[in-house]
């Protein structure tokens, strides 16, 4: 619900909802049922109408269609990590697969515990056990007679048994606690009363008797014996910004690390621990410095939870540190020269330089180190290479060049 998405609550669902059918077909619907959205949705089950009426004209898909917000940005970017084992989501909305996509990934949703195992080969998978706006909306979930019923009462019992298989002993984090629903709360507590969680962290701004008091069974299996339990009180959307942050901080702080041999070999110096401290720089900027580490461009997206090949990469970075190169969002500023370093390895540069075939509009650097990369002096096209800034035929701008040639153009 936070911004920019501002969704919203099942609250404000259920009376716009009842406030369209009211005004338009039936001005004496019982009143209690404005705002609340299980009675109200299981009036139209009653009814036979639940599908054609309420789910199909009444519920306003269109709100729930918003920019995301940095939570979204966070699951999205654990799950395609696989940082994260798979998240849980009892909304309909698809900000979360939105985000995923938009940073150039073939990302898909799962109704059911047999998808989530399909998609777990390449990402982890989002378990969207109350439904989705997109796939197969007529068996979203809305009334509790719908448990009962198929597709419903299968897709859910095989995300419970999907959830008992893969959740035990791990560590939990609720954004939210728990649910307004109490047939989730019970399906939840029914699946988690079996997996003893190492941990459970719930992101949650309301105040602890009131988390106690929404899902008693849950208050009791988050605070069970041996489970180590942690209620920050704070936006959903903040604090997985804030974890998303930290996660790509220390990312980046094991590829310095990784090159303090070769640092130390090809310097003379001994490694110092002042040059694996970081900027204080937002989420998406270090998203951005973590896709160059890994050698990938804009438009494609970071995948790795922790670095790989990064030695010779670690240590150029480590050289321009103790070079006294101040960090910047696109990488560094040495002697009125900015510089952008990318993870060349095991890549032919000129390779490298036609991947990185990005935006004109995008911020370009004065040099582009690729550490790691071997330039064997050829182009990558030999028919037209294109020009930097060109709208039609872009190339990389920037001159782009190898570890060795690197450190002698900076003299580092």
């Amino acid at each position: 619900m936070a911004a920019p998405s501002s969704l919203p609550s099942a609250w404000r669902v259920a009376e716009n909802c009842f406030d369209n059918y009211q005004m338009n077909v039936d001005p004496g619907v019982d009143p209690s049922l404005r705002h609340d959205l299980e009675a109200l949705a299981q009036h139209f089950a009653d009814a036979n109408t639940l599908q054609s009426v309420f789910i199909e004209r009444l519920v306003p898909w269109s709100q729930f269609v918003r920019p995301p917000n940095a939570g979204h940005a966070a699951i999205a970017d654990f799950l395609t990590t696989k940082s994260a084992i798979a998240a849980l989501s009892a909304n309909y909305d698809t900000l979360i697969e939105r985000c995923a996509v938009d940073n150039g990934f073939d990302f898909q949703a799962s109704l059911d515990g047999e998808e989530a195992t399909v998609r777990a080969a390449t990402q982890g998978p989002l378990l969207k056990f109350h439904g989705c706006a997109i796939k197969d909306r007529p068996a979203t979930v809305w009334a509790p007679s719908q448990l009962n019923e198929p597709p419903i009462a299968g897709r859910i019992e095989r995300s419970k048994e999907w959830m008992a298989a893969n959740l035990r002993q791990k560590d939990l984090l609720v954004v939210g606690f728990w649910s307004d629903w109490d047939y989730l709360n019970e399906i939840l507590d029914n699946v988690l009363g079996d997996i003893a969680p190492l941990s459970v962290t719930v992101f949650d701004p309301a105040p602890v008797n009131e988390l106690e008091e929404k899902a008693p069974s849950l208050w009791e299996i988050a605070n069970g014996e041996g489970v180590n339990f942690l209620h920050v009180q704070q936006s959903g959307a903040e604090a997985l910004d804030e974890l998303r942050n930290a996660f790509s901080a220390k990312f980046l702080r094991l590829v310095l690390a990784s090159g303090r041999e070769t640092y130390e070999e090809v310097s003379g110096q001994a490694f110092e621990n002042a040059l694996l401290e970081m900027e204080e720089f937002n989420s998406e900027t270090l998203y951005g410095l973590r896709r160059d580490a890994e050698g990938v461009p804009i438009g494609q997206p970071a995948t790795l939870s922790s670095p790989l090949n990064c030695e010779i990469l670690g240590a150029f970075h480590l050289l321009l540190r103790k070079a006294g190169a101040i960090q910047t969002a696109l990488g560094y500023d040495l002697n009125g020269q900015s510089i952008r370093v990318i993870n060349g390895s095991g890549v032919a540069l000129s390779k490298l330089k036609a991947r990185f075939t990005e935006a004109p509009s995008l911020e370009t650097a004065d040099i582009v180190a690729a550490p790691g990369a071997t330039d064997y002096a050829l182009p990558a096209n030999v028919v037209r290479e294109g020009k930097a800034g060109d709208i039609v035929r872009p190339a990389p701008s920037g001159r782009w060049l190898d570890f060795e040639r690197a450190r002698a153009e900076l003299g580092i």
